[in-house]
């Protein structure tokens, strides 16, 4: 297991992000905190990885790990394998790779994501996490 140590104080707002991404019916506000990268995710009513997603990253699957926190709105998540779950407002996730998710109902999914957002929604990452 490693350690992760925060090495100065920091504090940045997502009303002013460090890079922000929209591609199709999704919005990604990111911020760098010491070394770590957080992210808001605003995915609107209709999202879908395996429609707006993987025509971008190339793979068959979402292949970021994620570990976050719902703010608002639902998400679907169906494993590779099958498996199913929902995340609903005042949810923490962790997500592996390998899966398809989207947005359920007629509200946006808002998330707060510590792990898997900093190269989400960049345009053919194949998975792969940036730290640019």
């Amino acid at each position: 297991m490693t350690a992760n140590f925060i090495r100065a104080l920091a504090v940045k707002s997502f009303d002013v992000p460090d890079r922000k991404r929209c591609p199709d019916k999704a919005e990604f506000d990111l911020v760098t905190v010491d070394d770590h990268s957080v992210a808001r995710l605003i995915l609107a009513p209709g999202w879908r990885w395996s429609e707006f997603a993987k025509p971008a990253e190339l793979t068959a699957f979402c292949e970021h790990h994620h570990l976050g926190y719902c703010i608002s709105g639902q998400l679907d998540i169906e494993m590779a394998d099958g498996g199913r779950s929902t995340i609903r407002a005042n949810d923490t996730y962790a997500l592996p790779p390998g899966h398809d998710e989207w947005v359920v109902g007629d509200q946006p999914f808002v998330a707060v994501e510590f792990l898997g957002a900093a190269s989400f929604g960049r345009p053919r990452s194949h998975g792969m996490h940036a730290l640019i």
